[in-house]
Order: C-alpha cells, then sequence, then structure tokens
C-alpha cells in the first residue's frame, strides 16, 4: 500500500455542509457553550451521513475552536463563535469551490504583461509569453476588517475576457469562471505551501504588520489535457486562516 493524496478518494463534501450547520446551531445557542453535542451515531441519523463524515465535520468546528474532544466524554461546545481566522478543510476540488463561495472577492490590479526570463523561471510561464495578473483580496463576513488574504491570479492572454467576469462573480474561483466561460474541466490542481513574511507592499492591504508571518499557498488549476488553466498565488496572514487537508491510504 501507499500514501498518495487523491481528491476523489477523499472524504465527499457533504461534512463541510454538517460542520456548517453544527456551527450555525452553537452560534444560535442551540447548543451552549459548556454542553455536549449529540453523540456521533445520534448525528449521523440526525444529518443522515455516515459517521466518518461526522467526525471530518466535527474535526472542522475543533479546528475552529468550537469545540473539543474527550474520550468517554463526548464532544464539549467551547465557544459560541470561532476562536481562529478563517478555517476550512479541503479534501476535494467541490470544497475549493465551496471555499470561494464563502468568501467576497475585490479586485485590486489588473495587469497585461510578457513574461521575461526571471518571471517565467519563478511563475514557471513560457518566456516571451503573454499574460494576465488578476490581484485581489477576500473577506469573510465574519472578519469585515480583516482580509482573508491577497490573491494574485495568472493566466495565459487567451482567458483575459474573463477579467471583468471575475469583478462580477466575487464568489466564484476565477479558475472556475475560465472552466464554464471556456468549456474546459479543471481536473488537477497542484498545491505547494509555504511560510513567508507579510511584505512592505502587502501590509497595508491586508491591514497587518510589514514581517508578520504568513502563509503562501500556490495552486496550479490543469485541465483535463494537463494544460495549465490559471495559477493562483495567495498569501494569508497568520491566525486568519488555518488549511486542513486529509490523506487516506489506498485500498488495495
Amino acid at each position: 500500500m501507499i500514501l498518495k493524496r487523491n481528491v476523489r478518494n477523499m472524504i465527499s463534501v457533504r461534512y463541510l455542509m454538517v460542520a456548517r450547520k453544527l456551527s450555525d446551531a452553537i452560534n444560535g445557542g442551540e447548543y451552549p457553550v459548556g454542553t455536549l453535542l449529540p453523540t456521533e451515531h445520534e448525528l449521523s441519523e440526525m444529518f443522515q451521513v455516515s459517521r466518518s463524515t461526522i467526525r471530518a465535520a466535527i474535526a472542522c468546528l475543533q479546528d475552529q475552536g468550537l469545540v473539543s474532544r474527550k474520550k468517554r466524554v463526548g464532544t464539549r461546545v467551547e465557544a459560541a463563535t470561532r476562536q481562529k481566522g478563517y478555517s476550512q478543510t479541503l479534501g476535494t476540488i467541490a470544497d475549493l469551490v465551496h471555499l470561494a463561495k464563502t468568501q467576497t472577492r475585490e479586485v485590486k490590479e489588473v495587469e497585461s504583461f510578457v513574461a521575461d526570463k526571471a518571471q517565467a523561471e519563478r511563475l514557471g510561464f513560457e518566456p516571451g509569453g503573454k499574460y494576465v495578473r488578476i490581484s485581489s483580496i477576500r473577506t469573510d463576513s465574519d472578519h469585515p476588517g480583516q482580509p482573508v488574504c491577497w490573491t494574485d491570479v495568472y493566466m495565459a492572454d487567451p482567458f483575459a475576457s474573463v477579467v471583468p467576469l471575475a469583478k462580477e462573480r466575487k464568489g466564484e474561483l476565477i479558475a472556475a469562471i475560465i472552466e464554464a466561460e471556456f468549456g474546459l474541466v479543471i481536473t488537477t490542481i497542484e498545491q505547494r505551501v509555504e511560510a513567508v513574511s507579510i511584505t512592505e507592499e502587502r501590509a497595508k492591504a491586508l491591514n497587518t504588520p510589514a514581517g508578520e508571518p504568513a502563509l503562501e499557498i500556490t495552486r496550479i488549476y490543469r485541465d483535463q489535457d494537463a494544460q495549465l488553466m490559471a495559477m493562483s498565488v495567495t498569501v494569508h496572514p497568520r491566525e486568519r486562516f488555518t488549511l486542513v487537508m486529509k490523506i487516506e491510504r489506498d485500498r488495495v
């Protein structure tokens, strides 16, 4: 057996729906701080999903600081509102699309450019190729004064017609807009996560001090022919975003 990240084999996006409903119930006082949530079995019956889906949903709530779990005790409500910044468990392309819908994009800059040697090497583009960069901030309704991230999305010039759509469809992934407008299918997303520092240039837009630690996530979106559709480089200030990924063992 080998371990690998496989979006098709990971748990269904249903756990996100369950997590959101439980979070809303906690926020609304249905499960007050200090009380226990129903058992996994009871929640499974309540939402008509598997117990593994319930466990994944509760893990989301734990990561948000809403609940804690102890053996032979249960799942205890610790807070009525999220104690951390924005948190999301990503296991499928659908999860990433859902993530985009829970935030609002505000386009700040648009630039058309010809990739020089340095840009081509840094971004993996063709030297001399024509590209478009859309830069934006994303905010979550729970923290309007603290942008979740700054994102630079790069795409080849033939996809430039999606720029006005990216401004209008504030809750859609730009890669998903390209997918819909050009009849393509996002088949794979290559992801790299690095620790970086907030630059002077980005500090003001993100309402955070320059030099603070941040999480930089680079995602490369490829279509059914393994061709590059878009690449995004996103910078999240510390404590405003937690990325959780699930890795499962292949079943042979």
